[in-house]
């Protein structure tokens, strides 16, 4: 993941979202206000999107279900995947 200030980003915009796209890489853009913005492409954001409906609909299900966790079991399961 790459870091760019604005004008960098402003003067280089083409090259790099053929970057974003090409290689599936996200870009953090940032100005002189502490703004700050994630660049990452339709691709990566739609299939991200996608799995997290997949898994609030889940949890959804599995209240529903009855099927409950304690807090420390949640952090963990969702640790767990952010570490693979």
């Amino acid at each position: 993941m790459q870091v760019v200030n604005y004008s960098h980003a402003r003067n280089n915009l083409k090259s790099i979202i053929d970057e974003v796209c090409d290689n599936d890489e996200e870009v953090i853009i940032t100005t002189k206000n502490d703004k700050t913005v994630v660049m990452l492409s339709m691709d990566k954001y739609n299939h991200t999107h996608a799995a997290l409906k997949r898994e609030v609909e889940e949890a959804l299900l599995e209240a529903e279900r009855g099927d409950l966790m304690d807090i420390d079991e949640v952090f963990d399961t969702v640790l767990a995947k952010y570490e693979d």
